[in-house]
């Protein structure tokens, strides 16, 4: 897998890290019994930002993926997908997820921008002229069929995609969440796929988060193409 990811780090991206690091306290929240927040700290933990999404670490090892935050209000960058509340400050330094289903809060506040100088993503990738695309039945048949075969339960993949990334690279991603060995869900996990349309759509499978590592340099290659 580590080979599969960084090869597509070479093909795909022009460097490896485009987006802000951060270091923050992490707190939790039962919002079930009482209408009043009443956080428990429970220690330090890192959150990964793009400006649009992000990966919020908890401290012990787990992370949430969040889709595009496509909200805008009091100084906060939302989305309410009905079941979650994913939001992030506009000034970077609170982060958070709320889940109506378990009735809990994630709260990763007071952060502090750790991004290394030098891995300060570019601006000058060139976007102006890429299109984008609601994908067909086709292709997602085929980007599904490529991402489940490389899944411990394919048939327990539920697929959040995205709008196809028209920037001559041909690459694709999503979000897959499925069973784990355990039989829990393992959480949104990002993927990229070469996606090839010559009449009949063909999906290649390029890389899918894992590890940390492996994580983060999909997400990273992902958003460096348009996604996320």
């Amino acid at each position: 897998m580590k080979g599969i990811l960084f090869f597509s780090i070479l093909v795909f991206s022009g460097s490896v890290l485009a987006s802000d690091k951060f270091t923050c306290e992490y707190a939790t929240a039962d919002i079930s019994a009482s209408s009043k927040l009443n956080l428990i700290i429970k220690g330090s933990a890192s959150v990964v930002f793009d400006g649009r999404s992000f990966t919020a670490y908890r401290p012990d090892g787990t992370y949430v993926i969040t889709p595009p935050l496509t909200e805008k209000k009091d100084g906060m960058l939302f989305l309410d997908d009905k079941t979650k509340i994913f939001a992030a400050s506009l000034d970077k330094s609170n982060f958070a997820v709320s889940d109506r289903i378990k009735k809990t809060t994630e709260q990763w506040a007071k952060c502090e921008d750790v991004t290394p100088i030098d891995n300060k993503p570019s601006v000058d990738i060139q976007t102006k002229n890429w299109k984008y695309r609601s994908l067909g039945k086709a292709e997602i048949f085929a980007i599904e069929s490529a991402v489940k075969e490389q899944l411990k339960d394919p048939e327990s993949a539920r697929f959040k995609h995205s709008k196809y990334v028209s920037n001559g690279k041909g690459a694709y991603c999503g979000l897959v969440n499925s069973k784990n060995s355990y039989g829990g869900y393992a959480g949104n996990t990002p993927f990229m796929v070469m996606l090839i349309n010559n009449g009949k759509p063909h999906a290649g499978f390029i890389g899918m988060g894992g590890d940390d590592v492996e994580t983060m340099s999909t997400l990273s290659v992902c958003r460096e193409n348009g996604y996320f």
